[in-house]
């Protein structure tokens, strides 16, 4: 998980009939992170793609 803050405050809670919760919780989350990751980077590859350079912006 990348944010460590949100990490740390799901490590605070140590009651155990909370702990599958807890670690669906963070397995999601680092599925978001995943994802958003992936957007970014394709998102990224579009903007600087040499085919965009060469295209006239449309009015």
């Amino acid at each position: 998980m990348r944010n460590t803050w949100l990490q740390e405050q799901l490590a605070t809670i140590s009651d155990e009939k909370y702990q599958f919760v807890i670690g669906e919780a963070v397995k999601y989350i680092e599925q978001l992170e995943d994802d958003n990751e992936s957007l970014q980077i394709a998102l990224e590859g579009n903007i600087w793609s040499p085919k965009k350079w060469n295209e006239k912006a449309e009015k």
